[in-house]
């Protein structure tokens, strides 16, 4: 197929009748109405090559609305005013992808599909007379209670010192684009935590 203008106004011209009447010369005004059609046509060609792209959520940009219609996005995890064209695509890709599990290697998927690669899972049980004595000491509470553990450190953080107020957070900052669809997603009978390691 035709990739350039002049490509195409061979196409165009290959379909003229044979006869001096209608030449193919450059800069005949046949020869530049037929440019301005291969134009057109050039112009239509990439386009719809664009749009090939398009058919994957993590490279849409201009069907990434329609995207996230089909989707059901914007939901309850998407702050849409903080969120970049990329963490838009993310989520979206994410989405379409999506299988469901409730294993370490789905959440730990999960959370790399949306740009937190190389987190791990740390899942908690109770101390027993047979491990060591270094070992921590988590209690049977601690069964339902898993950690995220994301590879670097968090973005905005801040704690609390002596002259905050004393009902302030511990401890704030700018969650992962991964937590919200984590706990959205964790078992319902677990308490998830996540962890910012730098």
């Amino acid at each position: 197929m035709a990739v350039t203008l002049a490509a195409w106004l061979q196409v165009l011209q290959a379909y003229l009748p044979p006869g001096r009447a209608l030449t193919r010369e450059p800069g005949a005004w046949l020869t530049r109405l037929l440019e301005a059609f291969a134009a057109m046509l050039l112009a239509a060609q990439l386009r719809v090559a664009a749009l090939v792209a398009e058919f994957d959520p993590l490279l849409a940009t201009s069907l990434l609305p329609d995207w996230e219609r089909l989707l059901g996005l914007p939901d309850d995890c998407m702050v849409t005013a903080s969120l970049t064209t990329l963490d838009r695509q993310r989520i979206a890709s994410q989405r379409l992808h999506e299988r469901g599990g409730q294993s370490r290697a789905y959440f730990i998927d999960l959370a790399d599909r949306l740009g937190e690669p190389g987190c791990t899972v740390t899942e908690f049980r109770p101390m027993t007379c047979n491990d060591d004595c270094n070992d921590a000491l988590y209690s049977t509470a601690d069964l339902y209670t898993w950690r995220v553990n994301i590879p670097h450190a968090a973005v905005n953080a801040r704690q609390m010192n002596c002259n905050d107020n004393c009902n302030a957070a511990l401890q704030m900052y700018l969650p992962s684009l991964a937590e919200c669809p984590i706990r959205e997603r964790k078992p319902a009978h677990t308490q998830v935590i996540f962890a910012y390691t730098a």
